[in-house]
């Protein structure tokens, strides 16, 4: 899989390290939340192959504009967004997307038929992260965050939603 150029400033990440990330479908699901944590969401590729749902709030959307994203979308920055991985179903005739391991502690799931990208996990993480317009409901996803900004196109700009965990100023 990791047959393609890289950047010399990539680390190089090994052609199968099915040790280093579990796969989600090899952990044990959670007992399905109440309350605002019950919430469900689905999402899949373009060609529908691989589908998800997930539960839980949406958390931590974000812009990422990093050499990997860009690489991969083809666009100057990738919509991410958490949500609690033991809340994580494949529902697709695919079942699981197909891995790359961008490093060794991070891999991405993409669609082998149509090569849509829809998620990314990291080691150790009790979150996952999906592509934000993989989703169906894109309702409250608005990005608050854009990482690597930096390195974004120098013509990208960019207005992010308000935090909605920061403080609000008190009213007088």
């Amino acid at each position: 899989m990791n047959s393609l150029p890289r950047p010399p400033s990539t680390p190089d990440a090994p052609a199968s390290s099915p040790a280093a990330v579990p796969s989600p479908s090899t952990l044990p699901l959670g007992t399905p939340a109440t309350g605002p944590e019950s919430e469900h969401r689905t999402g899949h590729c373009q060609c529908g192959h691989i589908a998800y749902e997930v539960l839980g709030t949406p958390d931590d959307p974000h812009l990422c504009s990093c050499e990997h994203e860009t690489r991969i979308s083809g666009g100057h920055a990738v919509l991410w967004v958490g949500f609690r991985r033991d809340g994580l179903t494949w529902t697709g005739p695919g079942r699981e997307p197909t891995w790359f391991a961008t490093y060794t502690t991070l891999k991405r799931g993409f669609c082998p038929r149509c090569g849509t990208h829809v998620i990314s996990i990291a080691a150790g993480s009790d979150m996952i992260m999906v592509t934000g317009f993989s989703l169906t409901d894109q309702t409250g996803i608005e990005p608050v965050g854009h990482s690597f900004r930096e390195t974004a196109a120098p013509w990208m700009t960019v207005t992010l939603a308000p935090d909605p965990r920061a403080p609000r100023p008190a009213a007088s």
